[in-house]
């Protein structure tokens, strides 16, 4: 029994799993691999002030689309979530595992016009780089808030 363990390890230190079969060690690989974390908090002002809901609509979009590149990439959503809050009372969570998207709004009226904003956001992505990570975040969120910004 012993001597089975140390072929095993043997086995995965000098890739002889190519004797495996292929499906099994591409899954076995992709579960093992580290995944790419980009956390990112940024406060900023709105040139247009917006209405919860809007904004509550750019942000599900915002999470949406980094959902579809990692589908369109075959990359895997450990998780992506943001807590998006104002000085005021509109405070939004939204977060996915890559399926469905989950929203909780904790705020009693979304109705005024929101100026400042603060983004707290962490995206846990498999099968990509944290360079590549961070630069489609922040790309799809700029193209989300452009129509704010001036």
């Amino acid at each position: 029994m012993n001597n089975h363990e140390h072929d095993h390890s043997h086995c995965e230190e000098h890739h002889h799993h190519h004797h495996c079969d292929e499906t099994e060690e591409d899954l076995y690989g992709e579960l093992n691999e580290v995944p790419a974390v980009f956390s990112y908090t940024k406060s900023f002002e709105l040139e247009k002030e917006a209405k919860g809901d809007k904004l509550q609509e750019s942000f599900v979009h915002w999470i949406e689309s980094l959902r579809k590149w990692a589908i369109e990439n075959k990359h895997f959503i450990g998780h992506i979530k943001i807590f998006v809050k104002d000085e005021k009372d509109f405070n939004l969570w939204v977060a996915t595992t890559g399926k469905k998207i989950n929203v909780k709004t904790f705020s009693e009226n979304n109705d005024y016009d929101i100026k400042n904003i603060t983004v707290n956001m962490t995206a846990i992505v498999f099968g990509t780089d944290e360079e590549t990570l961070k630069s489609v975040v922040l790309k799809k969120l700029d193209e989300e808030l452009l129509c704010y910004m001036n």
